[in-house]
């Protein structure tokens, strides 16, 4: 008795097997910020270190958008530090 597998004499087709990966979104978080238990649920911590992590240095809008932001927290700490030492 035939069956319908033994009539096959073609190469066998290649199962493409799904990895349950393929269903979960990118890792935009740095694998350091992940170990000390910073996810994108962490509050605006988070929500900084996913949109620094998100930026592509190879675009020119992205690094503006980097340097505008190093300007604004680096500016901000300055006048911190300003009003706290300065004489009035």
């Amino acid at each position: 008795m035939t069956t319908q597998a033994d009539a096959f004499d073609g190469p066998e087709p290649e199962i493409e097997l799904i990895a349950p990966e393929d269903f979960l979104p990118a890792r935009r978080f740095p694998q350091d910020a992940s170990r000390m238990g910073i996810d994108h649920y962490t509050g605006l911590d988070g929500a900084w270190i996913g949109l620094a992590a998100s930026l592509d240095g190879r675009k020119p809008s992205h690094r503006l958008l980097a340097i505008a932001l190093l300007v604004i927290f680096v500016g901000s700490f300055a006048l911190t530090l300003w009003g706290e030492f300065h004489p009035r």
